[in-house]
């Protein structure tokens, strides 16, 4: 997946089990066809099935020994293959290479699902030779809890200075905070909440702070950054305004009360989704959550970019705008103005992190922009005060002290009758959160060289929204790339988390307004690096990293995100992959010969 939270390298992005292994690599999955092998998967190269068949085993002479033994499926991701005959050899055959890694991958799939080998692979690992594979795992044992104290006991022998931990949780804050705060403004898109947008987006940067304290209590690795998540936020907007809608329609026009529907709706909303992901990892399901197609989560993801593309340009210009018809208020001569300065900002910032892969970038064009704000102001003369009547700053609200944050949420003023209508949203939602967190935790992975326990990862993301949700948050997960990068620098300490947990709290008690300083193109600018980041992945650069059939399904699925909404949008996207999979069109797997393309 995608992040916009401070690039770091390749940032172990990772969208479907076989981009794992490489981009030259897929994962052959070995199945038995009686209930004998159980699963395997074996890394194979463009898809030559037949030739890693033919090199399964092989003895110590070099000579294959394929007999009678087992039918075996050879599967390429769902198409079949045929099959093979093998059987295990005695104790002086040594697997090879291929097998090896399959066996060690197999192990590793078996530590995320918490499941028991089969004794045939328990075999076979005994017999295993170590090897040097970067997409491989080599740790065998099957007992989750064993990961679990292997991590923590593995931990607790490295340390760093609390004085490092202290200067990047400063820098980790520096990104997150900006981004936290947009983030807000694309929750809470409707016009209706722009007059409160200063508490809201405190309620935002607190949730922040909620999952921050959450992740570094609770997840097994101590350097892990854990806030709220892009994955979320479309359902989260969505759920927003049909909320203020059907208030109205059901005769609570006041802001009272559709304040009240909407944030204690939206907390309940996630800290059901937290109990869901709880239960996913409580009965072991966290490999169900990796069933919805790739293609489709790369199409809404590419949808999350215009959303968040839209909801810039739509908060720089000071219109309301809810979709592609209505683009249209953008080319007044005023919005025009207004917008590009943030359109400008936003590709300076995008090129600038893709160019430069440092972590100083993104905090360093955020600050360079407010720098350019106020010096175009002393030149031009212009006081805070005309900015603000010019409509390039928000109009003032009175700020309120910290223990007002939680006003709007009165449980005496939500209109109850109108939270079940978030249903079906908020389902979609659940998958979504789910399989984004499970693709997190596998960069994750990819970059610690080990496996992970995936259900007590997916029931630690959970725990962190059932808090955010009970102290009117929203939803949130693991952010790979500042997790990935306080691995790569050697953070070890929780103590760096707290530390951005404690700037974001510190943020909520400011006694002032902050927005009253700060231009609408600056949130501007972030969103629209975000829009450019992930449409730019998932439309463009995604064409050369999957099959023609898988690419179809991604434009497809952006195009009916746009026209049907999230929730229809994501099941019309996951029935259009289910019928051009019926066609017999590879839609999962790079260049298979056998397949149509």
């Amino acid at each position: 997946r995608s992040r916009s939270l401070g690039d770091v390298g390749d940032g172990g992005r990772s969208s479907s089990r076989s981009s794992l292994l490489g981009e030259d690599q897929s994962l052959l999955r070995v199945g038995a066809a009686s209930g004998g092998l159980g699963n395997l998967y074996l890394p194979v190269v463009s898809g030559r099935a037949s030739d890693q068949a033919d090199e399964l085993f092989r003895d110590e002479e070099g000579e294959n020994k394929n007999h009678s033994c087992d039918n075996i499926n050879l599967e390429f991701g769902d198409v079949g293959y045929g099959t093979i005959r093998s059987e295990i050899h005695d104790s002086t055959t040594i697997p090879s290479p291929d097998i090896q890694h399959a066996i060690e991958t197999e192990a590793a799939f078996h530590h995320k699902n918490d499941t028991q080998s089969t004794p045939e692979i328990l075999q076979l690992s005994e017999r295993l030779t170590p090897i040097s594979s970067p997409s491989s795992h080599t740790i065998l044992r099957t007992n989750s809890e064993t990961i679990l104290h292997e991590l923590a006991a593995e931990f607790n022998t490295q340390s760093n200075s609390p004085i490092l931990s202290i200067l990047y949780g400063l820098v980790n804050s520096s990104i997150i905070l900006p981004i936290l705060m947009s983030f807000g403004s694309i929750i809470y898109h409707d016009d209706f909440f722009r007059p409160y947008l200063s508490i809201l987006m405190k309620l935002t940067v607190l949730s922040g702070a909620i999952h921050q304290i959450t992740f570094s209590t609770v997840s097994s690795l101590p350097f892990a950054v854990g806030q709220v998540q892009d994955a979320g936020l479309i359902f989260l907007s969505a759920m927003a305004r049909d909320l203020v809608s059907r208030c109205r329609a059901a005769g609570y026009p006041e802001e009272e009360y559709i304040l009240a529907t909407t944030t204690i709706g939206l907390s309940l909303f996630t800290a059901l989704l937290g109990g869901a992901l709880i239960l996913v990892g409580k009965w072991k399901l966290a490999s169900y959550c990796q069933l919805l197609p790739s293609s489709v989560v790369g199409g809404y993801l590419a949808f999350i970019g215009f959303f968040c593309g839209q909801a810039g340009l739509a908060l720089m210009a000071s219109v309301d705008v809810t979709g592609l018809v209505e683009w249209y208020k953008f080319l007044d001569e005023r919005a025009l103005v207004l917008v590009a300065p943030g359109v400008f900002g936003g590709v300076f910032i995008y090129f600038s992190v893709r160019k430069i892969r440092h972590m100083a970038v993104l905090p360093a064009c955020i600050g360079l922009l407010l720098i350019v704000f106020y010096c175009v102001l002393w030149a031009t003369g212009m006081s805070v005060e005309e900015a603000i009547e010019n409509g390039w700053i928000n109009q003032p609200v009175e700020s309120v002290a910290w223990n007002h944050t939680w006003d709007y949420l009165r449980l005496n003023k939500v209109v109850w009758r109108v939270l079940p209508s978030q249903t079906l949203t908020l389902a979609a939602m659940i998958s979504v959160v789910a399989l984004s967190s499970s693709l997190d935790i596998a960069a994750i992975e990819m970059e610690l060289e080990r496996p992970l326990n995936y259900n007590h990862e997916l029931k630690t993301v959970g725990i962190s929204n059932i808090v955010s949700g009970l102290t009117g948050g929203y939803t949130g997960s693991y952010i790979f790339s500042q997790t990935i990068f306080s691995l790569r620098t050697g953070i070890r300490s929780r103590l760096m988390g707290y530390v951005i947990a404690f700037i974001s709290v510190v943020v909520v008690f400011i006694p002032f307004n902050i927005l009253s300083y700060i231009p609408n193109f600056f949130f501007g600018s972030l969103l629209i690096m975000i829009c450019l980041d992930l449409m730019f992945e998932w439309l463009i650069e995604v064409k050369s990293k999957v099959t023609s059939a898988e690419y179809v399904v991604v434009l497809s699925t952006f195009a009916l995100l746009q026209v049907l909404g999230v929730e229809f949008g994501i099941l019309a996207g996951v029935f259009l992959y289910l019928i051009i999979q019926k066609m017999g069109y590879n839609v999962g797997i790079n260049d298979s010969e056998d397949r149509k393309p």
